[in-house]
């Protein structure tokens, strides 16, 4: 008989390898807090960037503390400011939510930046508290990033008339019949880029150009102070004047004669601009614009306007005698120049068209004339205009009283246009 084998003893093992593990884990994370919540020097809060909605979300917050604000750095009328997004910049669509005024005095180095993104530090303080606009007072800043994202000229300046003064001889027609009005609201200091006034003086002198008197060019602009000595200013951008120059031209003009009236600066739903701290009653209505031009006796009307939303003027102010040119449709935003400089896009465009040459001068030929017969009408500066704007906004055109804009295309292949036969 076999005897039953007794059963050997099993001896455990214990888990060293794995008892080891957590120790090392455990010293790990014990390290890991120790460095970041005593031995590592902390980032003071006052460093850390902020993007704008962060700050101007609830602008009081933070007055009178120091903060870091990241934005694209921009220069508006001698104004510096971080703005939200190139582009609000350049369609002029500023607004308390979307930029920050740099006050105090950020040093010309800071230039190598514009149209860059860059981080400003310095202590918050109201720009304009009736706006809710936040500045921020400069202690200094860093560069973020080293290219534009938006095309564009960043630091708004007035330009010089040089070129025009030097190699254009100006007519003398004492006995011209054509009238103008050039108007720029420009909202406030901030908002009143130099760039409209770049439009307005080379207008001013195209017209004289074109055998308009200057004492009949009515000059209406922001606070009714010019930005150079070349162009005169008779107004400031406000209800009253305009009521004031529409007046004067309705007992002036008569049957035979034109009337250009240019608008530039802010536009929107409710119309034009004036300059706020002047006029404090809102924007210049379709209404009340259409009631101005009504006012007028004339032969016929040349009406451009650069503003954003300036298609929507059309359906309001048509008529059988007038030529409108808008830079962009019913609720499109219009923009200053990509490449060409310190202009708004269509007008530059406009003014090459009419001038022949590319501004400021010397940049080669604007040859707008289609029909070969030496002059440009209307209709042609509108296409070439229309043609060589690259900016995303849509040129809209009316010679008639439908009040329906049309876009380049049926007016390159359409017939039967009155901007035919009007000229500038």
């Amino acid at each position: 008989m076999l005897s039953k084998s007794k059963k050997g003893k099993t001896v455990s093992k214990k888990p060293v390898a794995l008892i080891a593990l957590i120790v090392v884990l455990i010293g790990s994370n014990i390290g890991t807090v120790y460095y970041f919540m005593f031995y590592r020097p902390s980032v003071p809060l006052e460093d850390v960037p902020m993007a704008i909605q962060d700050v101007t979300s609830n602008p009081a917050a933070f007055i009178g503390k120091v903060i870091t604000i990241t934005g694209y750095y921009v220069i508006s009328a001698n104004y510096s400011m971080l703005v939200e997004s190139l582009m609000s910049f350049m369609n002029n669509s500023l607004q308390p939510s979307n930029y920050i005024l740099v006050t105090g005095a950020p040093p010309p180095s800071m230039e190598q930046y514009l149209g860059l993104q860059c981080d400003v530090k310095g202590t918050g303080e109201w720009a304009d508290q009736s706006d809710g606009v936040l500045g921020v007072r400069y202690s200094g800043h860093v560069g973020r990033q080293s290219e534009a994202t938006f095309p564009g000229i960043y630091k708004d300046a007035v330009r010089d008339m040089d070129y025009l003064i030097e190699h254009i001889q100006l007519p003398v027609d004492l006995d011209a019949e054509k009238y103008a009005i050039l108007y720029s609201g420009g909202i406030k200091p901030e908002k009143a880029y130099y760039r409209y006034w770049n439009d307005i003086i080379y207008m001013h002198f195209l017209l004289q150009m074109k055998g308009y008197s200057s004492d009949n060019i009515y000059v209406v602009y922001k606070d009714g102070v010019g930005e150079d000595p070349y162009t005169p200013v008779d107004y400031p951008a406000t209800h009253a004047s305009l009521d004031t120059v529409f007046a004067q031209l309705s007992v002036e003009m008569g049957a035979r004669d034109t009337l250009f009236f240019y608008t530039t600066n802010h536009g929107g739903n409710g119309g034009i601009s004036v300059w706020d701290p002047m006029d404090s009653s809102g924007a210049l209505t379709h209404a009340q614009v259409s009631d101005w031009l009504d006012s007028i006796t004339c032969d016929h009307m040349i009406i451009v306007m650069e503003q954003c939303v300036s298609g929507k003027f059309i359906q309001y102010i048509s008529a059988a005698n007038r030529v409108i040119l808008t830079a962009c449709s019913d609720g499109e935003s219009s923009f200053g120049c990509d490449t060409e400089g310190q202009w708004d896009e269509f007008v530059y465009h406009f003014m090459s068209a009419l001038y022949g040459f590319k501004l400021p001068g010397g940049l080669g030929d604007a040859d707008a004339d289609y029909y070969s017969d030496g002059q440009i009408s209307m209709r042609e500066a509108f296409i070439y205009a229309a043609v060589h704007d690259s900016r995303e906004e849509t040129p809209l055109y009316c010679d008639n009283d439908t009040g329906v804009g049309l876009s380049v295309g049926p007016v390159v292949f359409g017939t039967g246009f009155l901007g035919d036969t009007i000229f500038l």
